[in-house]
């Protein structure tokens, strides 16, 4: 969409994918946020404060407040380990689903472009539809007089093969493509790879031959 773009151009689809979008990129950074949360890191460090706590209060330099202290934090911790792990599964299937509403607001802009194109290629008055029908009637047309030129040119260059030197030397020959006689070589291949430029060359009278 380009700076000039109104809301009016923009289609429901469209607006549709790029909502889905927004909400997909939303969904990826509370997955993100949610992996963060469900790290093992903290408590990990919590549990192994609460060890030393403990063998601090065993033997003595220590006391058993700290220790259970360091218990309460772990336990708290876990509670809140065991409820990330939840919202890192919440946070994934929405993740998950997001992506779901992308691709199907995906296929909605792709069928709209789709029948775009159709009525665009069913339109008779598209630049490519008018030429595909007036190219048959030219190209027969050209195909004509480029034979009936050829042969005359084939004629009068054998002619003037009969002309002397000093004949030929008052003849002031302007700058340009010579008139000469193009000699009968029979059919010449032609690659074509567009199946309606085919249909174009059959139309306009040519034995087109195939593999």
């Amino acid at each position: 969409m380009t700076a000039t773009t109104t809301d009016k151009e923009v289609s429901p689809q469209a607006r549709q994918l790029a909502a889905a979008e927004a909400t997909y990129r939303s969904t990826q950074a509370a997955a993100d946020a949610a992996h963060a949360a469900a790290s093992r890191r903290e408590l990990d460090a919590a549990e192994h404060a609460a060890v030393q706590a403990i063998a601090d209060a065993v033997s003595g330099t220590g006391d058993r407040a700290t220790a259970d202290a360091a218990r309460e934090r772990v336990e708290k911790l876990r509670r809140d380990h065991e409820w990330a792990q939840i919202e890192l599964q919440a946070a994934e299937r929405a993740t998950g689903l997001a992506y779901d509403d992308v691709v199907t607001a995906r296929r909605g802009v792709i069928a709209e472009k789709y029948l775009a194109a159709h009525a665009e290629h069913n339109n008779p008055k598209t630049r490519v539809n008018k030429l595909q029908a007036e190219l048959p009637s030219l190209i027969a047309e050209f195909i004509e007089l480029v034979e009936a030129r050829d042969a005359q040119h084939a004629r009068l260059a054998q002619e003037f093969q009969h002309f002397t030197e000093d004949e030929r030397a008052n003849i002031n020959i302007p700058a340009g493509q010579p008139v000469v006689g193009r000699g009968q070589t029979g059919t010449q291949p032609v690659y074509v790879r567009t199946p309606a430029l085919i249909d174009i060359l059959k139309a306009a009278g040519l034995e087109v031959g195939g593999r």
